[in-house]
């Protein structure tokens, strides 16, 4: 018995669809799969950028965190400070007029010495992404050093900033007590920051994977402002 005419053609455009279909799904798994596997590799790509970014920030804080501990360790700095507080410890509450001066002989030779400590590679990376791809540990630790570091900054201006009226006080007689008082308290101030500074570098060059170093000289440009 012949077939429908009218029902051949319905047939044949089944059978085209049904040989069309596994190839049209695997066509689309196909897409879909290249489109996962670019994305995928492009956020491996990302990742490792990433990565390696920040390993580069960690060498440059690395630099600057030994770069700044020299500077604490070297002569001009924490020990000068060690010494100028063991000339003003020395000083009595009943200390005369003319011993306060001799003490401050001891500042006036060289000055007080401010440590011109570096924060531009924390400055850096502040304004970018970097230091929230950073474990939390580490990103913690490097604030409390530059944070420590601006406290001993402000603990010096605010010496500088009142020695005039402790000097006058000084030259009048009036307030020699205080001008014995004051240097101390600044110098236990400082060099127990600057000690503590001195431990946490100790502690971010250890959890940067960073070797702790001596204390090493430093170029001339490194030695502190002198306020003398």
């Amino acid at each position: 018995m012949d077939s429908d005419p009218d029902t051949a053609p319905i047939r044949r455009r089944r059978f085209v669809w049904r040989r069309w279909l596994p190839r049209a799904a695997f066509e689309s798994v196909l897409i879909v799969f290249s489109l996962v596997l670019a994305l995928t590799l492009a956020d491996w790509a990302e990742r490792r950028r990433t990565a390696a970014e920040v390993a580069e920030v960690r060498t440059y804080f690395v630099q600057e965190i030994r770069a700044n501990r020299a500077i604490l360790q070297s002569d001009a700095i924490l020990p000068h400070h060690r010494r100028l507080r063991s000339v003003f410890g020395a000083v009595g509450d009943d200390a005369t007029r003319a011993e306060v001066i001799a003490a401050y002989a001891q500042i006036f030779q060289t000055g007080i010495h401010v440590p011109p400590l570096r924060d531009a590679v924390w400055r850096s990376a502040e304004a970018g992404d970097l230091l929230g791809e950073m474990p939390i540990e580490e990103l913690f630790l490097l604030a409390d050093i530059y944070k420590a570091q601006n406290r001993l900054d402000d603990l010096s201006s605010g010496f500088i900033s009142g020695m005039p009226g402790v000097l006058t006080g000084l030259e009048t007689g009036q307030g020699v007590r205080a001008a014995a008082m004051t240097p101390q308290l600044h110098l236990g101030d400082v060099v127990a920051s600057e000690e503590a500074l001195v431990a946490l570098y100790d502690r971010a060059l250890i959890a940067l994977d960073a070797e702790t170093v001596a204390p090493a000289a430093t170029r001339a440009d490194d030695v502190g402002r002198t306020t003398g």
